[in-house]
Order: structure tokens, then C-alpha cells, then sequence
């Protein structure tokens, strides 16, 4: 009868170690301000020289043809954080509109190194 029940226990355990999953990664919301400027530009910069440009980059820049397919990332406090591909839509959609500026206030998902944008408006 010991058997049985232990027999059991480990099956009962067994069956729950296979059905179990790790914990999905949670993502953390961030909101970040400062400068959006395309992957190609910024890719084309010395690091040390980013702060500088992005004061003479200009939005009809960022929404050219090459470099809107670089994709864009957003520069504060001198650390550039890329933006993931989902996010190439919005910003365009938001540098299209007469008001918007590359000076912007960013808000999204931190997922690994990448930010996925939630939502974006000028500073």
C-alpha cells in the first residue's frame, strides 16, 4: 500500500514539473524625453558628436525614405535607446503631423535593449 501512495506522490509531481512554465517576462513600462533621430543618421555619427547633431537634424531627415527604414531610436541624456521595428509606424505617423517635433516624450514597453512605443507627443 506504501507503494502504491508513493508511486502516486511522484507521478503527482512528475505530471506538475511537466505542465509547469517558466514565468512569462514581464516588460517594464518606461517613458522616456529627448531627441528621436533614425538609426541611419545616428549610426553615421562619432558617439561622442550624437548630442551635437541631433540639434541640426532635421524632421524632413528623419522622414525620408532611407531613413525611416533604418528604423529610429530616441536619444537622453546621451544614451541612445533603439525603438523596435512595431515602432517605426508610429513614429512616422507622429513626425507626419504639422505640430510634432523630434523632441518628443516617448512612452513604451522596455523589452531586452529595445523599447516597444506606447505612445508619443511632443516635449
Amino acid at each position: 500500500m506504501k507503494k502504491v501512495a508513493l508511486l502516486g506522490i511522484a507521478f503527482s509531481f512528475i505530471t506538475a514539473l511537466a505542465f509547469a512554465q517558466a514565468p512569462t517576462p514581464v516588460a517594464e513600462v518606461e517613458t522616456l524625453k529627448g531627441d528621436i533621430i533614425d538609426n541611419m543618421c545616428s549610426g553615421a555619427q562619432k558617439p561622442e558628436a550624437l548630442a551635437e547633431f541631433v540639434k541640426t537634424h532635421t524632421k524632413q531627415c528623419a522622414l525620408s525614405p532611407d531613413c525611416q527604414a533604418s528604423g529610429y531610436s530616441i536619444l537622453v541624456d546621451g544614451k541612445l535607446v533603439k525603438l523596435d521595428k512595431e515602432s517605426t509606424s508610429k513614429v512616422v505617423e507622429f513626425l507626419n503631423k504639422e505640430d510634432s517635433t523630434l523632441q518628443a516624450v516617448v512612452t513604451g514597453n522596455k523589452v531586452g535593449e529595445e523599447l516597444n512605443v506606447a505612445s508619443i507627443e511632443n516635449q
